[in-house]
């Protein structure tokens, strides 16, 4: 049972795996991921802000801990330090004023909102 973890993902996960594996979960674990479960669907019917508050059964956990993320996020804020303390504007920054970045950032910021809302609709 090893590979069971605490969260009501993961533990659904396995109850719905089927590669083979005898794997069955116990009762009490059925109930921990029913009851986690039911957390969750109440928290629905809560105002956006105590929503955002809550660390359990969000991927808060996963966002915070992912290299990746901070390793962006460090490349991002270094750049923007140089770009503000740099004597001259970049020369991609120059060549960038000349195009219609902002247009496409403004298609691809719609495209990305209608994603998500018709795969939260799946």
């Amino acid at each position: 049972m090893d590979k069971l973890t605490n969260t009501p993902f993961n533990l659904a996960d396995n109850i719905c795996k089927s590669d083979g594996e005898d794997e069955h979960l116990t009762f009490s674990e059925l109930q921990t991921v029913e009851k986690q479960r039911r957390e969750i669907l109440l928290r629905a019917e809560l105002p956006f802000w105590r929503i955002l508050l809550f660390w359990s059964g969000t991927c808060l956990k996963e966002i915070s801990t992912d290299l990746l993320v901070w390793f962006t996020l460090a490349v991002y804020t270094s750049i923007r330090i140089y770009a503000n303390f740099a004597d001259e504007e970049p020369e991609a920054a120059q060549l960038l004023e000349k195009t219609n970045i902002g247009v496409l950032g403004g298609f691809l910021s719609f495209f990305l909102v209608l994603f998500v809302n018709q795969t939260n609709d799946r």
